[in-house]
């Protein structure tokens, strides 16, 4: 419980200094941070620790396996609005906060031996198709190139993604090196959520009865698909655990900032990314409950 405040409070204090007289791209700066240091530490710690078995499997296949499913079902629902409305959905459904808002919560719920699971999920999933699919969305609704050696240039270049393929390659570093990566891993929390809180926006004209929708559908329905999938394919009780929480995670921030600067609905994306924060406190804490007393 003490930990759930913690994260509360690191949230609120990101939105508390959004009234501050912050440096300009604050948000920028601590996420720079996060993903060129927190998360490569975290990597180094906690990959080497997974055992590739058919529970890893299914928790790499899980985001790809609901991601067709996902897009069908917006689509259904989309079908009355117009095309910059479903696009914006389109990229922030299927695309969770599965870093800096998963690996806090599934560190609180689960406990750090879920991590090396989020990180599987993270890099191999929500990367991958945020880098992958999520660029194909923005080409198909928004005038453009499809920038294909781009795209795969920054995939191979981005630096959680490349520690995660040496630390698979490597194994578990030097003993000696654990406690300064420990170090550094533990600013990953405190930052990710500071970062969080500072960029979450509220407001705008929202059409409320598609908001609830698609609220219901990234909170509550994938979580549920996700465990009735793996429930079916046997997979470890952790492993199970961790890939339906993460499924069931808000809309990631960097999806909805990529909508709102493609025009994609920029009220309806904030607000998926703001109040889905809000609303997964909640959300996901009660699906743990029901998953214990299922399995």
């Amino acid at each position: 419980m003490e930990q759930f405040v913690f994260i509360i409070t690191l949230l609120l204090i990101g939105i508390l200094l959004q009234k501050a007289d912050a440096p300009v791209d604050f948000a920028k700066s601590l996420n720079f941070f996060v993903i060129y240091v927190s998360l490569p530490a975290t990597i180094l710690l906690q990959v080497p620790k997974i055992h590739f078995d058919f529970s890893a499997l299914g928790v790499i296949l899980i985001p790809w396996l609901l991601l067709p499913i996902v897009i069908a079902i917006v689509i259904a629902m989309t079908r009355n609005h117009p095309p910059h409305v479903r696009a914006a959905l389109l990229l922030v459904m299927p695309l969770g906060n599965t870093s800096f808002v998963g690996i806090p919560i599934i560190h609180t719920l689960l406990g750090e031996e879920a991590i090396a699971y989020v990180l599987m999920y993270d890099q191999f999933g929500t990367f991958l198709i945020l880098s992958l699919y999520g660029a194909a969305v923005i080409a198909r609704y928004e005038s453009g190139t499809f920038h294909k050696r781009l795209i795969v240039k920054k995939l191979l270049l981005f630096p959680p993604f490349i520690f995660l393929l040496f630390a698979l390659v490597w194994g578990e570093l030097p003993p000696l090196a654990f406690p300064y990566l420990q170090i550094l891993a533990s600013t990953l929390v405190p930052l990710a959520l500071i970062s969080v809180g500072y960029s979450m926006k509220f407001g705008g004209e929202v059409d409320y009865g598609l908001f609830t929708q698609a609220l219901v559908l990234k909170l509550i329905i994938m979580p549920l698909i996700a465990f009735g999938i793996l429930l079916a394919m046997g997979t470890d009780p952790l492993a199970l655990k961790t890939a339906v929480l993460e499924s069931g995670m808000p809309s990631m921030i960097t999806a909805g900032a990529l909508a709102i600067a493609a025009g994609f609905a920029p009220a309806l994306s904030a607000a998926l990314v703001g109040y889905g924060i809000l609303v997964a406190l909640v959300t996901l804490p009660l699906i743990t409950y029901l998953m214990e007393r299922v399995l």
